[in-house]
């Protein structure tokens, strides 16, 4: 069934939470930036996990639940766009934040990831402010 498009509802004001009680899934397949960007959010006191695929982050998202799930758009066998479709079985309370060497040139993609409901899109490279400044949009913090 995998999601569906939808309005976006009125964000709900959900309580503060400390950062260690933030679960966050990177998905990547460059390893290098999944063991930097778990280093860079654990330093910040994030409970961070990497997946390489499509495939081994629908895995752990059956297994345990993540707050967000950073996801990259481009990835060999299942894209970014499939595994998000179905992370919304795998995972429908999980907050998908959508990562992209190739910008505008995934225009199409990236707006209809949007549409079904990606609450950000971020282009590579970028600052660790920003994957910090994505979490805080999504998770208000109590630290």
């Amino acid at each position: 069934m995998g999601r569906k498009p939808k309005v976006a509802p009125a964000p709900k004001q959900a309580e503060p939470r400390k950062r260690a009680e933030i679960t966050v899934l990177v998905v990547d397949d460059e390893m290098n930036l999944t063991l930097a960007m778990r280093r860079l959010l654990s330093a910040e006191g994030y409970r961070t996990e990497t997946a390489n695929s499509g495939e081994e982050a629908l895995r752990k998202a059956k297994e345990s639940h993540y707050d967000i799930i950073f996801l990259d758009v481009n990835m060999p066998g299942m894209n970014g766009l499939e595994t998000f479709v179905k992370l919304g079985e795998a995972a429908p309370k999980s907050a998908v934040v959508m990562i992209t060497g190739y910008g505008k040139t995934l225009k199409a993609v990236i707006e209809e990831a949007r549409a079904l409901g990606v609450r950000a899109v971020i282009d590579k490279p970028f600052k660790i402010t920003q994957i910090t400044g994505a979490i805080r949009e999504i998770i208000p913090h109590a630290d």
